[in-house]
């Protein structure tokens, strides 16, 4: 799942969750975070950052 974080572009409708909540959230769904990674904008926005997570089922 990719979660981005910044300024919301004109015409788009977006929410403002963190990485934690979401796996927070997940964990409430017996989800749980099995890679977790951030960095910034591969197209070069310096006010955009992106939270990469994989979540797994518990077993």
């Amino acid at each position: 799942m990719s979660l981005r974080h910044g300024p919301v572009p004109a015409g788009r409708r977006m929410f403002d969750v963190s990485a934690e909540e979401t796996i927070k959230l997940a964990a409430s769904h017996d989800l749980h975070a099995i890679n977790v990674m951030e960095r910034d904008d591969m197209l070069g926005r310096p006010d955009i950052r992106w939270s990469f997570l994989v979540l797994e089922t518990r077993a």
